[in-house]
């Protein structure tokens, strides 16, 4: 079994942006912008069949419309860092080779990681998602509502706690198989499987990774007043990107240094 390093995620993904640092911002605020009007049509698009199904079809709509897009820019960065890792030339166009390179597979995997990822967002009552949408404005009919609902979670903590958990492992469970489908090319069920089978034993690495990235991505973000995010959200993704490098079976050793930088 291949093991997930934290500590050298962390370090080749602050060398990877640190290689290509310009480009990496730049696209990071075009990924904002794309993502933003992307989500914008998807909030549009749910609305209108929100109308048929309420407002549980209408997030669901929306939110597969929003993550396949988050997920096809993401890996953009995963395409830029292969190519710079293995010393091949990159520019601005290679953050689109998601767009270019084995979309099927992606579209397909995309889809079922979006679907995941409304499992325990389902499980709330049909009014939250009623008040959330706007449906209902009327303050003392809000209020009353809110009090149902407490009593409503209350009695179902412990379901939700539990679909929450299934939610989590579900979610660890997946994080490589976009990778692996639009790097490598594998199908839907291969690239589900083989993301189960390398990121479950490393569960605890992962999770530990992720704390880590919270704990920086908090106290950096709050030092650079906000700014910094345009270069930490490259760097966690590039650090997922290496815990996918680190378990890969076509893994590419190593990372491009500057002169003075040393792994």
């Amino acid at each position: 079994m291949k093991k997930i390093s934290p500590g050298q995620a962390i370090q080749a993904g602050w060398l990877r942006f640190k290689n290509q640092a310009a480009l990496y911002v730049a696209f990071t605020v075009v990924y904002f912008i794309i993502l933003t009007l992307i989500s914008s049509v998807g909030n549009g698009v749910g609305t209108m069949f929100g109308f048929l199904g309420g407002a549980k079809v209408s997030l669901a709509i929306s939110s597969i419309i929003s993550g396949v897009a988050a997920s096809f820019l993401t890996l953009g960065y995963a395409h830029v860092a292969r190519k710079d890792q293995l010393g091949e030339p990159v520019e601005f166009g290679t953050f689109f080779d998601s767009f270019r390179v084995n979309q099927k597979p992606l579209l397909q995997v995309s889809v079922v990681t979006s679907l995941v990822g409304l499992i325990s967002v389902i499980m709330f009552p049909d009014e939250f998602f009623n008040m959330a949408s706007g449906q209902i404005q009327d303050p003392d009919e809000i209020l009353m509502m809110l009090q149902d609902m407490s009593v409503d979670l209350r009695e179902s903590g412990g379901t939700l706690i539990a679909v929450g958990l299934i939610q989590l492992v579900f979610s660890i469970g997946l994080m490589f198989s976009a990778y692996k489908a639009s790097i490598e090319g594998s199908d839907l069920f291969e690239s589900i499987t083989w993301s189960f089978r390398v990121s479950m034993p490393n569960f605890l690495r992962i999770f530990i990774t992720f704390f880590l990235l919270g704990v920086l991505t908090i106290i950096f973000t709050v030092l650079t007043l906000f700014i910094g995010l345009l270069a930490i959200i490259p760097i966690i993704t590039l650090v997922y990107y290496d815990m996918y490098d680190q378990v890969s079976d076509d893994q590419v050793l190593g990372v491009p240094l500057d002169k003075e930088d040393s792994f």
